[in-house]
């Protein structure tokens, strides 16, 4: 048997051995004539993996075989019931060396390298590039990443570099530096009969090649570099492969860190395959199945894993053991008890080293290793959520007896020791305990009592951060790199908006920030989450709180709930609440934001009086406060506000004006106007020029507003604008740009939670099963859509939807539901003093009364000769062609062409463009066949 070669001959012919049997046949050679326990084989054939007996007697039997045990009267292993097995043969060694290094006789210590790494072998293929030019390198890393098994893999590698002549020196088991020389000497098989073995161990070494590796340096760190420093003093062949979470700091080290595996990023629709191919994940479905598990990574199954490897970080040794708990539970399960992480891992591997069996041991012994002052320091920062600053980690952990200076001081030392991560970019550099590392960390802070005092701590800084930047999270004129960092920090906020509502939090504190809290929530979009907060904090209000926090509490209430749950009265009262208190501090700025978002909710409902007074309160304190944004806002109400009222003339004039104003590749500023003036005013626009007959105007105005939605990277600007865009495609036929801008807008209202637009959704897709034939669905969405937008109180876009459901239900019979239909909605219009749809629910009436079984003839003239009256008296001149189109076709139908040409000529003639648009062919063509006869 050649140790070295791993291979074992008969009669000069080599004996088959797999990998696993021959770790296994050496385990029972190295103790000839003792009993081997099950777990000790086990150990050591599977060092990093739980297997089952099974396993162990399938590899035995298969080394029986090769052996020919039992064959001729040869015995060589036997079962010992109920303790192990014993190799019973007799076995010879060479004899020992005279120089007293047994090391170098071609026997290598080196523990057996796992049959199959993952996603290290890159790491192991240049930690051995480097140690060709390189005497000494140190693997670093934070516990459980996998530093012992890269350098085992490393020293396997290594073997004919070093003529077998590759030692491993496990220090993590020394208590005392005293003892490191002699773990050392034994590992390299230094006979300790000389009189100074230390002396004999330089001497012999100093004509030899060979490579020690030291193994779990970190809590003898400065003996295992003293003796590092003596070896390379006194040798020039000698390499020294260290692991250690923490650096020699000797010279001529060189360091390789250690990174965790790969971890599939958060996104959606990840397949099995795409998940596999991060190295994780790899890990993680590899030992599920060398558990005995049947697992194969399905589909359904690979957001689970992929979450998984995340929330740990990519550390190997947490993987294995989630792994392992996941073969028993599965991994739903799994993911799910990972809230309580430390608990879920707490089990181990019962035969690997001890500071490797279980996360916590692993994260015992790093914590045993540091000072009084850098646990006190670790434990205070694990309240951070995410990246910190030094900064934020000063505010958090001072105190009590421990100085700026000292938190300064043990944050390096931490980060040295790799108990803390370090971040640098161009926005400077951060800080970052891993999610494993964190929770040991909380579960120590709440141990000591200081909880409570440093969550505290936590959200005070929190408060002082968001309020500092309260005005700047997404304005490009600012600092990306502030508001980056704010962003970011959007985990803290969350933990310190926990801690504050809790039992053991404080009013004052909740409060004051959920008011700063609540404009990051609205520049990131997370108005559910918004919503939550601001409910909460309006529960523990009283008169006497600061009417700051109230107006920004109110305001930002109102804002969520109505872009999430509709347009409620309570979303109306937070409003005119927060309103009031702008105008009792004469807070114009907050007063312009707030008539803002006012008018923004009187325009989903349709209020066009009450937007129209909104719009000229607004220009008054604009006039006041002469800031050439608030006169943009202003313009953009007004505009708004006479487009609903149907003058289009004005409408123009003021959106028109508010877009020649406003810089055009300016980002929305979510926080300071509730409301995208820009978008609000080309979307508006798009719709007044469609309304007026400007209809190449309107196709610019419509692909502009989406780009400028876009760019301004926030969904409620681009729902509204893809919304409102909609049904000018729709009118001109483009049903191809209705498809990509209908996907998209679902998809948008979808991933945010906004319920009334996915109730918008519903119509606008009902409509489009209208126009490509599939009539039934069709229906069923806009009854639907109809349905939730009556729930919300959202009225934009109901009379399209109406209209459209009309003409369907008069199609197929079903004129009484159709006219019943369009009756109430056009005495909802007229009582509510809404004229701008009067004209298309008319035309709708119109064409209703001529579809179906016996059409109503002289119902659908009079009905559509009222449309186009009214959108004469509107300049609605797009409208006023449509009707007329319709009521032509019926003239026509009967016989009184000229009268038909007669009709349409004066209106076509007022159009100066738009002539490739499907009404004005249809005119052009009418004309002709008119002219003709």
């Amino acid at each position: 048997m050649n140790v070295a070669e791993r291979s074992l001959r008969k009669a000069e012919e080599i004996v088959p051995v797999g990998g696993r049997a021959f770790d296994i046949l050496m385990a029972l050679i190295d103790r000839a004539g003792e009993v081997v326990t099950k777990g000790e084989l086990m150990a050591r054939a599977w060092p990093d993996v739980i297997v089952e007996e099974g396993s162990l007697r399938v590899h035995l039997s298969a080394l029986r075989k090769a052996l020919g045990d039992g064959q001729f009267g040869n015995k060589y292993i036997s079962n010992v019931q109920g303790r192990g097995y014993c190799f019973v043969a007799s076995v010879t060694r060479p004899p020992e060396r005279q120089d007293g290094l047994a090391a170098f006789s071609g026997v290598s210590n080196l523990p057996p390298a796992l049959g199959r790494m993952v996603g290290r072998d890159d790491a192991v293929r240049e930690i051995c590039a480097r140690m060709q030019t390189e005497r000494l390198v140190t693997v670093l890393g934070t516990g459980g990443i996998g530093k012992t098994t890269i350098a085992v893999a490393v020293g396997h590698a290594a073997l004919a570099d070093f003529s077998e002549a590759v030692s491993f020196v496990d220090l993590s088991a020394l208590k005392d530096k005293e003892q490191v020389f002699g773990a050392v000497i034994a590992a390299l098989g230094v006979n300790p009969r000389f009189d100074d073995p230390e002396e004999a161990l330089l001497r012999i070494l100093r004509d030899r090649k060979a490579l020690i590796i030291l193994d779990g340096c970190e809590h003898l760190v400065d003996k295992a570099a003293e003796i590092t420093d003596r070896i390379f003093r006194s040798t020039r062949n000698v390499h020294v492969l260290a692991t250690s979470r923490e650096a020699l700091q000797v010279a001529g080290e060189g360091v390789f860190h250690l990174v965790p595996l790969d971890c599939p990023p958060e996104q959606e629709g990840q397949t099995a395959t795409q998940v596999l191919s991060y190295s994780a994940a790899r890990l993680f479905a590899e030992r599920m199945s060398a558990r005995g598990s049947d697992f194969s990574l399905s589909d359904g199954e690979a957001p689970v894993v992929a979450e998984i490897c995340r929330r740990l970080d990519g550390i190997a040794l947490a993987i294995e053991l989630a792994a392992g708990r996941a073969a028993t539970f599965g991994v739903r399960d799994t993911l799910s008890r990972l809230g309580s992480r430390l608990d879920l891992l707490k089990f181990g591997r019962r035969t690997a080293n001890p500071r490797h069996q279980t996360l916590r041991a692993t994260l015992d012994w790093s914590h045993d290793q540091l000072s009084e002052v850098e646990r006190i320091v670790l434990r205070r920062v694990g309240i951070f959520v995410g990246h910190f600053t030094l900064e934020a980690a000063v505010a958090v952990a001072e105190g009590d007896g421990v100085g700026r200076a000292s938190v300064v001081d043990a944050v390096g030392t931490l980060v040295d020791k790799s108990l803390i991560g370090v971040l640098a970019d161009t926005r400077g550099t951060s800080y970052r305990l891993l999610d494993t590392t964190r929770a040991y960390t909380l579960e120590k802070l709440a141990t000591c009592g200081e909880h409570n005092s440093v969550a505290a701590r936590h959200a005070d800084y929190s408060i002082g951060l968001l309020e500092a930047n309260s005005v700047n999270l997404f304005d490009l004129r600012a600092s990306e790199t502030a508001t980056q960092a704010v962003r970011d920090y959007l985990g803290n906020v969350r933990a310190a908006l926990e801690w504050s509502f809790g039992p053991n939090g404080n009013d004052r504190t909740s409060l004051r920030l959920a008011a700063a809290a609540a404009q990051l929530f609205v520049a990131m979009s997370l108005l559910p989450e918004c919503r939550h907060w601001m409910e909460r904090a309006t529960d523990r209000m009283t008169p006497d709180c600061d009417q700051r926090e109230q107006m920004e509490i109110h305001a930002s209430l109102a804002l969520s709930l109505m872009f999430t749950e509709g347009n409620s009265q309570q979303v109306r009262d937070a409003f005119e609440t927060a309103l009031t208190f702008a105008e009792q501090r004469e807070d114009a700025y907050q007063t312009m934001r707030l008539l803002s978002g006012l008018s923004m909710y009187f325009h989903r409902i349709i209020d066009a009086a009450g937007s129209l007074e909104l719009a000229l309160r607004s220009e008054v304190v604009a006039r006041k406060t002469r800031n050439p944004d608030d006169a943009i806002l202003a313009d953009s109400m007004l505009g708004s506000a006479y487009y609903m009222l149907a003058d289009h003339f004005r409408a123009q004039q003021h959106l028109e004006r508010s877009l020649r104003s406003s810089p055009r590749h300016r980002r929305f500023n979510a926080t300071q106007y509730l409301f995208d003036p820009r978008t609000t005013s080309l979307f508006n626009l798009t719709r007044s020029h469609w309304f007026a007959g400007n209809l190449d105007r309107a196709a610019r105005c419509a692909e502009m507003t989406v780009e400028e939605a876009d760019r301004s990277d926030h969904p409620i600007a681009l729902c509204r604008a893809l919304m409102l865009t909609m049904p000018y495609y729709f009118w001109i036929d483009d049903v191809d740009q209705v498809k990509r801008s209908l996907s998209r807008f679902e998809l948008t209202a979808e991933k945010y939670s906004l319920a009334p637009f996915r109730a918008v959704a519903l119509g606008l897709r009902g409509r489009y099963l209208v126009r490509i034939g599939e009539t039934g669905d069709g229906i069923q969405h806009l009854w639907d859509s109809l349905e939730g937008l009556a729930r919300q109180r959202y009225e934009m876009l109901v009379t399209d939807f109406v209209s459209e459901l009309a003409v369907c239900l008069a199609k197929r019979n079903e004129r009484v539901e159709a006219l019943k239909l369009l009756d109430e909605s056009i005495a909802v219009q007229i009582t509510s003093k809404r004229p701008l749809h009067l004209p298309a629910l008319l035309m709708a009436k119109g064409l209703t009364h001529a579809c179906g079984r016996a059409p109503d003839v002289q119902q659908a003239e009079h009905c559509l000769q009222k449309a186009m009256d009214l959108a004469d008296q509107q300049s609605a001149l797009s409208f006023q062609l449509r009707a007329g189109l319709e009521l032509a076709r019926i003239w026509i139908g009967r016989g009184d062409i000229r009268r038909a040409g007669d009709l349409i000529k004066p209106i076509y003639d007022r159009f100066s463009e738009g002539f490739a648009t499907p009404d004005l062919k249809s005119a052009r063509g009418m004309l002709e066949l008119t002219s003709v006869q």
